[in-house]
């Protein structure tokens, strides 16, 4: 599935989260960091935010996979986006963060759906992809935190 298609199917409810900007957390912050969560808790599961993740990383807790590695192949490189994306996650659902991502299609035009982009790189199976997309999440994810 092309990353346009997985944007154009992958349209969900709004984001109660409404602030835009260039302030993002780490995953490290998260981790750390539980009571900041909104929305989901540690022991929820990556497949539960993201519905294309493969099996090497669809059954971790939200909290197994912040503390994620990498790796080789893609298995490696899907745990490597697993960390990045559940950090992004998080930063756009915090209502005291101006996250430059929404988690799904809002109407806003010229932002990024976070679920949709992810669930696509993940149903690639292209390690490259995968890589390409935790680095954009990794950038963003230390723009910076005033949590």
């Amino acid at each position: 599935m092309s990353l346009a298609a997985a944007l154009a199917v992958g349209a969900a409810p709004a984001a109660q989260a409404v602030s835009i900007g260039m302030e993002g957390c780490t995953p490290g912050y998260w981790k750390n960091h539980t009571d900041s969560w909104e929305e989901t808790t540690p022991a929820h599961l990556v497949q539960n935010l993201y519905s294309s993740a493969p099996s090497s990383v669809a059954g971790l807790t939200l909290e197994q996979a912040l503390a994620g590695g990498g790796g080789r192949g893609v298995d490696g490189a899907s745990t490597i986006l697993a960390r990045a994306a559940v950090a992004a996650w998080l930063n756009a659902a915090h209502e005291g963060l101006g996250y430059p991502w929404r988690r799904f299609a809002t109407g806003l035009e010229g932002r990024d759906h976070l679920v949709a982009t992810v669930n696509a790189a993940f149903a690639s199976g292209d390690r490259a992809t995968m890589l390409a997309l935790a680095e954009r999440l990794d950038a963003d994810n230390n723009l910076g935190c005033p949590l």
